[in-house]
């Protein structure tokens, strides 16, 4: 059903956005050589819902950046601006100026701050850039040496709890990427929308249950081609993003920093093809190829279940431009919603599973591991780090796909992520009291070991396990020493830190152990490694650890031995 519905939406966007006679020719453009200072011009915007407002903008003059050329000074002033100024998410908002006989042509894409108080001075990237034709600055333009601030809108992610969102900014901050909460269900609250001149437009990532993207103006439409931002977003060249419409809530303003729009990703209406210095381009048509994710959560305390679903642009084909895959992300954000949402107010103390599986266009058999989670983490989920289930399963899976990052032999093709998650509340873990077993027993025969127990805060359980006798002991006297996993701790914060900054483009963390995997089955086992053996191992005098028991439900810790007699 979920499926039909998208077809439809995707088939009303077609329909809605496919090519005209009015997206035709473009519409007249201004080159820079006829810009002066003086001009009184226009540019366009969205500042609440989709509707496109206008400001007025004095052309103050052009100059020549040092390191991205050419850019038209201007001032903005109006009712659309008061109050905050031009403001992060007005990239690509087009302006208009006045030709000799008095036609309005668009002379290019409001793109930069330069630091102003109130926000209202700002740069303006040619139209002649963006379209892709040459550009020469007048030969008396000044060189512009103030403070640039590109004018994109922050990353807008929604769908994750505040302490998600937290660690991602802060991994953000560290990759130097500011990171908002997008507004959720922005998609179902507005009707498609053309993506004109003056309209709102996101480039995103990831749609579904945790979308991101930035949110930006379209500059220029020529036909299917759609021209926005006036900057980069990434600067990556080649791209198979998300292009989509957008719906603008607000201006907040911030007159001694940077005003933003908070935005949100809506409908999704084509593909971003590229990502350059002087703009994105896009084209209104099919949607880019895409990555399933989807996280199942069952409480079991309650029997209630949670399920999420997020489809990630997937850019393999195209060499990943951003050097990893965007699942590398989302799918580890998604896991750790789901471990957040699924308790509907987590408690301090928390046991769980969680199963993964992940699917390739090289094998048939899919990449999987299990883990199980007991520990003990902040209440709530107001606090600095995820619940601590949350923070396990986001940890591990982002440990997974970066074990897929060093991957060197060939070019994996992600099909589908899946992961099952069980949560239940308090310390599903005992430790060992003592353990008990015949006296006496038969070379190569199998014994019923009891194991007595003590539960968190709880009673003592015995619980049986069969043990097998070596068939040739070193020594008549054999000495059995069974060891359980060390006490749960607290989750892999660090770690999961550490790989978010990579992902987002920040500075990594230290390399992974070991050479990568060399071929599909080597990166099975490592994959499968990641899930961590949780039983209780056995070591017979002389001999090395086998493992003999995992109880299911329990997480055993502690330490004990046995002495029997061997005939």
């Amino acid at each position: 059903m979920r499926r039909a519905v998208a077809w439809i939406v995707s088939a009303v966007a077609m329909l809605a956005l496919c090519p005209s006679t009015g997206f035709a020719a473009g519409g007249p453009i201004m080159p820079l050589s006829e810009v002066q200072a003086g001009m009184d011009c226009t540019a366009d915007t969205v500042i609440a819902g989709t509707t496109i407002s206008s400001f007025d903008v004095h052309v103050l003059g052009v100059v020549e950046d040092p390191q991205i050329g050419p850019r038209i000074l201007i001032r903005a002033s109006g009712p659309a601006v008061e109050g905050t100024g031009i403001a992060e998410g007005f990239s690509g908002s087009p302006v208009y100026c006045p030709d000799a006989m008095g036609e309005m042509r668009n002379a290019g894409a409001i793109s930069a701050g330069v630091g102003d108080y109130g926000n209202n001075d700002a740069l303006v990237t040619p139209i002649e850039q963006m379209l892709g034709e040459p550009v020469t600055p007048p030969s008396s333009a000044p060189r512009f040496t103030e403070r640039v601030r590109p004018l994109l809108g922050p990353l807008m992610v929604g769908g994750l709890s505040p302490s998600l969102l937290h660690i991602l900014q802060k991994a953000g901050q560290a990759a130097g990427r500011t990171i908002l909460a997008a507004p959720a269900g922005a998609a179902a609250s507005f009707p498609v929308q053309s993506l004109v001149p003056g309209a709102s437009v996101a480039v995103s990532y990831s749609d579904g249950a945790i979308p991101t993207g930035a949110v930006g103006t379209v500059t220029y439409r020529d036909g299917a081609n759609v021209y926005a931002f006036g900057h980069e977003l990434d600067g990556a060249g080649r791209r198979s993003l998300l292009l989509q419409d957008a719906y603008v809530y607000s201006v907040i303003g911030n007159p001694i920093g940077l005003s933003y729009k908070l935005a949100a990703p809506g409908h999704t209406v084509g593909t971003l093809t590229s990502d350059t210095p002087n703009a994105v381009v896009g084209e209104v048509g099919p949607a880019p190829a895409l990555v399933p994710v989807l996280v199942t959560a069952r409480d079991l305390d309650t029997g209630h279940v949670l399920s999420l679903e997020s489809d990630v642009a997937d850019e393999t084909a195209i060499g990943l431009p951003l050097g990893t895959s965007l699942v590398d992300t989302v799918a580890p954000m998604e896991a750790g919603q789901a471990a957040t949402a699924i308790y509907d107010g987590p408690p301090a103390n928390e046991s769980g599973q969680m199963c993964v599986t992940v699917r390739l266009r090289e094998s048939r058999q899919p990449l999987g591991f299990c883990n199980r989670y007991v520990g003990t983490g902040f209440p709530g989920d107001a606090g600095l780090l995820p619940p601590e289930l949350a923070t396990g399963v986001t940890s591990d899976l982002s440990s997974a796909f970066q074990l897929l990052e060093r991957v060197r032999f060939a070019s994996l093709h992600v099909t589908r992520v899946d992961a099952q998650i069980e949560a239940q509340r308090g310390l599903a873990e005992g430790s060992i009291v003592s353990a008990h077993a015949p006296r006496h027993a038969r070379r190569g025969h199998t014994i019923s070991v009891r194991l007595v127990v003590r539960v968190f805060r709880g009673k003592l359980e015995t619980l049986s396990f069969p043990l097998t006798i070596p068939r040739h002991p070193r020594h008549r006297r054999l000495v059995v020493s069974l060891h359980g996993p060390p006490p749960s701790g607290a989750g892999g914060a660090d770690a999961l830190l550490s790989a978010l900054t990579s992902q987002l483009g920040g500075p990594t963390g230290p390399p992974l152990p070991g050479p990568g995997p060399s071929s599909i089955a080597q990166l099975r086992h490592k994959f499968a490694a990641i899930g961590s053996y949780d039983g209780i191992d056995a070591k017979f005098s002389g001999g090395s650890f086998k493992r003999v028991y995992r109880n299911r439900s329990l997480l055993i810790t502690g330490k004990t031995a046995l002495s029997i007699l061997v005939r």
